[in-house]
């Protein structure tokens, strides 16, 4: 049986995640700041471990209480996400990129002797792209992200230890939905520019994170996949011609 980890997974994408990895079959540990799981994640083998992930030392404690109670991991996938307010370049720095790698640190001796294993960073667009929705800092550390994401697939390959990411579009998940689906502009907006014609959701994202997650993609280390319906690939201009009809 597999043991998947989900760092954030009690909201949001993280929640679809972990749901997906309780509906076929694995352990699933889930650690984030919120002291248990919502009630639909509470049927199957799913067990929530409480932590500041930007305080290193209490971090640590959780890993091992994950360990120690659920076993050595099969997949590990990171959701974690600041919250502050601001343009706080240290909380970013500390919650985007120092607890990933205290986390992948702690958890290479902890991965199981066989089987696939493997790492999912989920990173945003602005790690590539610039909108204004977002600070300096968290621009930033998502590359920053890619990049660890990218490093950590080359050092952990002789282990068999697989590192990948996924890179969302905007998309439709439980605590947003009613504020898109009451916006009808907005809806119509997105399903004009998006070459598949619709907005994603949260289940487009979890997928491709369970994809990675699996045998099926046990050739697979280093890739960063865009679930964004095509969007990626049209040019700016075509864009800003397409919504002024010219």
């Amino acid at each position: 049986m597999s043991h998947s980890l989900v760092i954030g997974g009690t909201k949001g994408l993280g929640r679809v995640v972990a749901r997906k990895f309780a509906g076929r079959g694995d352990k699933v540990s889930i650690l984030g700041r919120n002291p248990s799981p919502p009630s639909d994640l509470e049927s199957g083998n799913v067990k929530s471990f409480t932590a500041d992930i930007s305080q290193k030392e209490m971090l640590l404690r959780s890993l091992q209480n994950v360990v120690e109670a659920q076993g050595k991991i099969s997949y590990c996938v990171f959701l974690q996400r600041y919250r502050g307010q601001s343009d706080d370049w240290e909380g970013e720095f500390h919650t985007t990129l120092t607890a990933t790698r205290n986390v992948v640190d702690f958890l290479v001796p902890h991965f199981m002797d066989h089987g696939d294993k493997g790492i999912v960073m989920v990173s945003s667009i602005f790690s590539k792209f610039v909108g204004d929705s977002q600070p300096a800092s968290y621009h930033v550390m998502k590359a920053g992200l890619d990049q660890l994401m990218r490093y950590y697939a080359v050092l952990l390959g002789k282990k068999n230890i697989r590192s990948n990411g996924i890179t969302p579009f905007t998309f439709l998940k439980e605590e947003s939905k009613s504020f898109y689906l009451q916006n009808r502009p907005l809806i119509d907006l997105y399903q004009g520019i998006i070459p598949l014609q619709r907005m994603g959701t949260a289940e487009d994202s979890a997928d491709a994170v369970e994809f990675l997650c699996s045998p099926r993609a046990s050739f697979l280390t280093g890739q960063n996949i865009l679930v964004d319906g095509g969007l990626s690939l049209v040019w700016p201009e075509t864009l800003a011609r397409s919504l002024k009809n010219l």
